[in-house]
């Protein structure tokens, strides 16, 4: 889940870049002495004010799903941290019922001499 999280964010980046880029070149087309420069201007002006309104949209996204890449790195550690103890847990009592069992064999071994 953790890494679906950052694909959706890499995805959100590379979006917000593609929009970044596009208003760039529409205002380098803006930005040129054409002899057809003013035919195209209002539809431009328009263009540009969608891919704004885009770019707000993605940012926003972008910082949602930034939290959400937060929250799910955090619960993968907190998940480590619990597999840790587990394992540590499980551990400890595998050698104590190792342990317990050899006393129980040693105990119960009939030619064992004592002091």
């Amino acid at each position: 889940m953790h890494r679906i999280a950052e694909w959706k964010l890499a995805g959100l980046q590379r979006q917000a870049s593609e929009l970044r880029d596009a208003q760039e070149t529409l205002i380098q087309t803006l930005n040129d002495d054409d002899a057809l420069h003013g035919l195209f201007v209002a539809p431009a002006a328009r263009r540009l004010q969608q891919l704004a309104g885009q770019s707000s949209q993605v940012e926003a996204a972008q910082t949602a799903q930034s939290q959400i890449v937060l929250d799910k790195a955090m619960q993968v550690k907190r998940t480590e941290r619990m597999v840790g103890t587990l394992e540590q847990e499980h551990r400890r009592n595998t050698e104590k019922k190792d342990y317990l069992s050899l006393l129980d064999r040693l105990a119960t071994k009939r030619d064992a001499s004592l002091p």
